[in-house]
Parts: structure tokens; C-alpha cells; sequence
């Protein structure tokens, strides 16, 4: 229908009033739990600067929904190597130690479960918007399966057709994140892209330490468009060690902020910063919770001793 009067939506509408938005789920990253949660039908566009972990933030956030929730995800990864450097890199972050080192039944598990839950496009193809999304679902005619996310990284890669819309980019952009917008919605699925940003200004701290600050939402490459067009919006940004935090500590060569620039629908998220940190060893994210260090997919129960954890039960089931 191209229109809808109440009467024709009012047993959705009594269903949202008493329950809000459902299967709202949480990222695996405990620091990001009061600002940023998935809800699929909605996508994400992630920002940042080159070498500020956009990509590895997204392939993060994947795989603990696959460990999680066993959600599947189609990847286009044009700046991550050749297809078998994508496979490795999540073997890495699964397994949590390089894959050559694994004993041979660990690299099995790990070898099932990625590809029980990853498809990676060729990324010597050129795919428009609408090309990328029918590829997608032909891999699910395919192999018989149904991915929840999907990932496009660099958006730059996207083919560009101008012509149709009068030599201007900033109409060709506006028109591509609707299609995705729609993609999403149509499929009940997230479709993750992934933006550079623009030039940003540097500054000069009272010591003369030249640095870019974090990029505001109309400072991302193509403008105010993916402002406009967003539901969730994340900027990854790396904070140069010389700054210090409120605390006054310095920020840590491995932190990253993850910052909340737009969150839609209300209710999966609101704009704030949090914290996480990277494991090279691993190959994965750590946060603080309560001063509680937390893996990806660790949760701050899993380490309360028992008698508090007694405790809580107690508190909240008095009989």
C-alpha cells in the first residue's frame, strides 16, 4: 500500500504501546551497552579516519552476534587483502591466537564455525548499490541460508552512476543510502557500510602537538548526507596518548573511542562515547566495566563472586 490510515495499523500499534521495539540486542561489547544495541531493519554506518579500526570495530561487533545470536553476515571487504586474508583475520579473532599456531581439532572448530556464518564477496567485482543487495541474496538461494547483516567497506567502492542524477554526487549519495535504507527494512536485516572521513582541521595542544580531533557527523566524506540519512551513526576515533581523559591519565596506545553520533529508532541507543581496547594478540576488543576487565562477549555476572551473585538473586526474588 502506498498509505496507511490508523485502523490499518492499529494491532501493530497496541502490540509496540505495551511491548516497545523487539529482539533489541546488545553489541558484546559491555562499555557500549547504554548507548548502542542492534535492531535489525535498521542500518549502521560507520566513520572514521584510515588506520582508526572501522573495519575491525565491524568485523567485532559480526562475530559476537554469531557467537551470541548465530547470526550470519555477507561481507564486502575491498581494503582487507584477498579473500583468505578476511577468512584468516576472523580465524584469528575467533580462536584468539594466529591460526598457525592452533592444534588441528581447533582449527576445525574454527574453520566450521566461520564458515557456518561468513560469505565474503569478490572484491575484484564493481557492485552498485542494488547490485551489491541482489548479490546477497542470491548467496542465500545459494547456500540456503539467511544473513543478518551486511557489510559494504569502503563505501567509496561502490560503483558511482552520476549521469542519472545530473553529474551530482551529493543526489547519487542521498539516493544509494536510501536504497540502503530500504534494504534493510525489506529484509529485515543490518546493512553495515563503512565511510571515511573528510578532511578535519588539525589542532595544537600547550605543548605543540599537532592532532586531528574526532570528526563531527557532517565532516564524513560526501558531507551532511550521511547526517541526513543515518539511523545509527559511529564514529571510530584514536585518541593520540599525548591527551588525557577527565581523570587526567593519559589515553592508552590501544584505546579507541566509539562514538554515538546519531542513534534511530528510539530506544536502541543514545549519542555518548565509550571506551574499548585493542589485543593484538588476541586479535580482539576488551572494555571496563566497573573496573572489571571484559572480553567481547564476557558479561560483568560472569565474574561477581558466588555469594554475591546469591545475594542478587535473593534481592530480586524476595519469596
Amino acid at each position: 500500500m502506498k498509505y496507511f490510515k490508523l485502523e490499518h495499523k492499529i494491532n501493530e500499534l497496541k502490540t509496540f504501546a505495551e511491548h516497545g521495539l523487539k529482539d533489541v540486542k546488545i553489541c558484546g561489547l559491555s562499555s557500549l551497552d547504554d548507548i548502542f544495541n542492534l535492531k535489525k531493519g535498521y542500518p549502521i554506518f560507520i566513520g572514521g579516519a584510515p588506520f582508526s579500526g572501522k573495519t575491525e570495530f565491524a568485523f567485532e561487533i559480526m562475530l559476537n552476534t554469531s557467537i551470541l545470536y548465530g547470526w550470519k553476515h555477507f561481507i564486502y571487504c575491498g581494503e582487507g587483502g584477498n579473500v583468505e586474508h578476511i577468512y584468516h583475520e576472523l580465524l584469528h579473532k575467533y580462536i584468539g591466537k594466529p591460526y598457525k599456531y592452533c592444534e588441528e581439532k581447533d582449527k576445525v572448530s574454527a574453520e566450521y564455525f566461520i564458515s557456518e556464518h561468513f560469505v565474503i564477496a569478490n572484491h575484484d567485482i564493481d557492485f552498485s548499490v542494488k547490485e551489491f543487495y541482489d548479490t546477497v541474496l542470491e548467496a542465500e538461494k545459494e547456500f540456503n541460508i539467511k544473513f543478518d547483516t551486511t557489510l559494504f567497506d569502503p563505501f567509496n567502492d561502490i560503483k558511482e552512476d552520476l549521469k542519472s542524477f545530473g553529474n551530482r554526487e551529493d543526489k547519487f549519495l542521498a539516493d544509494a543510502l536510501k536504497q540502503v535504507r530500504i534494504s534493510s527494512k525489506n529484509n529485515n536485516r543490518i546493512d553495515i557500510l563503512i565511510n571515511h572521513i573528510a578532511d578535519v582541521r588539525t589542532v595544537t595542544d600547550d605543548s605543540g602537538n599537532r592532532y586531528m580531533p574526532p570528526a563531527l557527523p557532517n565532516e564524513w566524506a560526501g558531507g551532511r548526507t550521511w547526517w541526513r540519512r543515518a539511523f545509527t551513526m559511529i564514529l571510530v576515533y584514536r585518541p593520540p596518548i599525548f591527551l588525557k581523559d577527565i581523570s587526567g591519565m593519559p589515553y592508552a596506545e590501544n584505546e579507541s573511542h566509539i562514538i554515538i553520533q546519531k542513534s534511530k529508532p528510539k530506544g536502541i541507543g543514545k549519542i555518548g562515547k565509550a571506551s574499548i581496547f585493542w589485543d593484538w594478540k588476541k586479535n580482539r576488543y576488551y572494555c571496563y566495566k566497573e573496573i572489571q576487565k571484559l572480553y567481547s562477549c564476557e558479561t560483568l555476572e560472569q565474574y561477581k563472586p558466588q555469594s554475591e551473585a546469591i545475594s542478587n538473586y535473593q534481592l530480586d526474588n524476595p519469596f
